[in-house]
């Protein structure tokens, strides 16, 4: 029997002291879209694993998001969760930064509309005034290229992280996170449709496992059993749903409607095996095209060999692991 399988089964092994690792979150609220890590952390999931796992909220300054790829390039034992085009960002900037894995196999990212506007298409962006993050632009440029489509023919503006400008009419579609934003509205009674990027020709993972070259180093086989125990977290809380979402509220964000949680859940879902039935893994395929798709909207940059900055290993390890 193995070490790891010894930790798993809780033998010999679980006496030796804990591989310490920081999880990182890419948003200051402990929401469902962390569910499966929240699960594994409640059900000791990480500790059978030999691990002591702090989950980190994302701070609340302004550049803290714009950061976290710089965070996690300078911490040793920390993993992060970015968006892949983000994350493209700060490897091209010259960050050593290894992606591992996804939580979510398809992105989440899209535009959100009010039904009155008809926008059910990205052809029927034309003539339209669309709002994007700075991290919407390649995707924006992904969708209207694949429907023939330009920018010439809509206006292009920059997001208010507030959804306020979109609901008082500022513009006609903004960037949003369909399984959160979006559904936010809706609870809230707006009578708001999305456009997903994903399925109109932004190829893409949203929640990426990352690490520094020197955590995926030394502790490769950590790593190896934080992936593995967090796919048996989402397992165990997509297997109830419900319960879940009260437990991420009443645990960790009292302040979130549950209604709004739940929803949420159930959306995220089919995201975790949007490509494959093995949570957690990517494929050379999508992350090929996430990054043409970046390279075409930033010419000068210069991202190498996949094989430096995607290890496919360790997550396909992890999914053949997990219990």
């Amino acid at each position: 029997m193995s070490w790891v399988s010894l930790v798993w089964a809780g033998g010999a092994a679980a006496a030796e002291p804990p591989t310490k690792l920081v999880f990182q979150m890419d948003l200051g609220v402990k929401n469902v879209q962390f569910a499966g890590l929240l699960v594994a952390e409640r059900e000791g999931f990480y500790r059978a694993a030999g691990l002591e796992v702090e989950i980190r909220r994302l701070g609340q300054g302004p550049s803290d998001y714009a950061n976290i790829a710089a965070t996690v390039a300078a911490t040793e034992g920390m993993v992060g969760s970015i968006e892949s085009g983000l994350f493209l960002a700060g490897r091209a900037a010259g960050l050593p930064i290894v992606a591992l894995g996804a939580m979510f196999q398809e992105t989440p990212l899209g535009l959100m509309s009010f039904r009155a506007k008809g926008i059910r298409a990205p052809r029927d962006l034309a003539g339209k005034k669309v709002a994007v993050h700075g991290d919407g632009q390649e995707a924006l440029d992904a969708v209207l290229q694949r429907a023939g489509l330009n920018r010439t023919q809509l206006t292009v503006t920059e997001a208010d992280y507030d959804n306020a400008p979109l609901l008082a009419g500022k513009y006609d579609a903004k960037q949003g996170y369909l399984v959160d934003e979006l559904i936010k509205l809706q609870v809230e009674g707006h009578d708001i449709v999305a456009l997903p990027f994903g399925a109109n020709g932004y190829a893409a993972y949203s929640q990426v496992y990352f690490v520094s070259e020197t955590t995926l180093r030394k502790h490769r086989a950590a790593l190896v059993r934080f992936i593995a125990a967090s796919n048996r977290g989402w397992r165990a809380a997509l297997a109830d749903g419900p319960g879940t979402a009260r437990f991420v509220v009443e645990k960790h964000e009292p302040r979130l409607a549950l209604d709004y949680q739940t929803r949420s859940l159930a959306a995220i879902g089919p995201l975790l095996t949007a490509e494959s039935p093995q949570l957690g893994v990517t494929t050379p395929e999508t992350w090929l095209r996430n990054a043409g798709a970046f390279l075409s909207s930033q010419p000068q940059a210069k991202l190498g060999e996949m094989a430096r900055w995607v290890d496919f290993s360790v997550a396909a390890e992890a999914a053949k692991l997990a219990p």
